[in-house]
């Protein structure tokens, strides 16, 4: 028996994690993310939790500069600022679009002038996403137009605009409603009617801790423990053990938060509460993995561009769009899980 003991004791001595060897760099490089991300958490969070304009305010400024991140990928000149301001006239439309539309239809109906801004209302029209096919009409015919009469633009150009106002504005729009869907029900929810600011972001602070948690998760275990490339064509620092460390961690974390804030009387919506976990899992599990398929889309555009980043204003991130990539898709995908929850699963919404 003890010579069993000494032989289990020997295999247990031979078996050793291996752990990549750190480089003085990506030391310096995890430690200007980190100071970035405190700094940029400083900004966003206190217009996260008030919500109502300084969330608009904040959506518009990150819409507006991930406009010139987009047209740095075009290699077009400033001064050609017709093209800019209608790319920026693009990804304002889909990202505001029932904003605009609800506001100009509530003060139609109310008797006032349709633009008059002092009657608007920031929580209207936010129970679901969506843009007319009317507008994505226009754009594409605005970029067709420009594709036959700008020789500054090509199909290639017009092609990658379109995709990134698209993904851009729904996005943005998505981010918008995942802050905003809450304080709309809140008149007749009763779980929800009580709630201030603060407890009404719980909905998006969930989605931006789900993606926040996978690029943690993913980059820690990534650098530390990744061995098996997972799309080297893409994104070569991309791991295997990177790709499922941001899984388990957003996975975990996010969940746990939902379920805490349900616990305590406070869920993030009266459809997604520890009755319904079983929902609040498919949300959770769904998350990291639209976040990871968001980053390679954006990783093989910029590679697709010889872009190693979109911007620059991020230390250690790059710009806004290298930043919330994973955002974008997790806001999308998550915002239409919950409307067709709501709407018990029919896609006639």
């Amino acid at each position: 028996m003890e010579e069993e003991r000494k032989v289990h004791k020997r295999r247990l001595s031979t078996i050793k994690i291996s752990v990549n060897e750190i480089s003085e760099a990506t030391k310096k490089t995890m430690v200007l993310r980190v100071i970035t991300s405190v700094i940029l958490a400083i900004i966003v969070v206190p217009a996260i939790f008030l919500g109502g304009w300084y969330f608009l305010a904040l959506v518009f400024l990150a819409s507006f500069l991930a406009v010139f991140e987009i047209m740095a990928g075009t290699r077009i000149s400033k001064k050609y600022w017709y093209i800019y301001l209608i790319v920026i006239i693009s990804v304002f439309a889909v990202t505001f679009w029932n904003f605009f539309k609800k506001n100009f239809a509530a003060n139609i109906a109310n008797g006032y002038v349709f633009l008059d801004i002092t009657k608007w209302v920031v929580d209207v029209g936010f129970d679901t996403i969506g843009v007319s096919s009317f507008l994505l009409a226009t754009i594409l015919i605005g970029l067709f137009i420009l594709l036959v009469f700008d020789k500054h633009f090509n199909f290639d150009i017009a092609a990658y605009l379109f995709l990134l106002i698209l993904f851009s504005g729904f996005g943005f729009q998505s981010f918008i409603f995942l802050r905003l869907y809450p304080e709309f029900v809140a008149v007749e929810d009763p779980l929800l009617n009580t709630l201030g600011f603060f407890t009404s972001s719980f909905l998006v602070v969930y989605i931006i801790l789900g993606t926040i948690m996978n690029d943690i998760g993913a980059y820690f275990i990534g650098v530390l423990f990744g061995k098996h490339k997972m799309a080297p064509r893409i994104s070569p620092n991309k791991t295997w053990e990177g790709f499922v460390g941001g899984v388990v961690t957003s996975f975990v974390f996010s969940l746990l938060f939902a379920l805490i804030v349900s616990w305590s009387g406070h869920p993030i919506l009266s459809i997604l509460t520890h009755k319904e976990w079983y929902y609040l899992v498919l949300i959770s599990l769904v998350m990291p993995l639209a976040a990871n398929i968001g980053d390679l889309f954006f990783s093989a555009t910029k590679r697709h561009l010889n872009m190693k980043d979109y911007g620059f204003i991020l230390a250690g991130h790059g710009g806004i769009l290298d930043r919330i990539d994973s955002l974008l898709l997790v806001s999308i995908v998550a915002s239409m899980l919950i409307i067709l929850i709501n709407n018990q699963w029919s896609l006639l919404v």
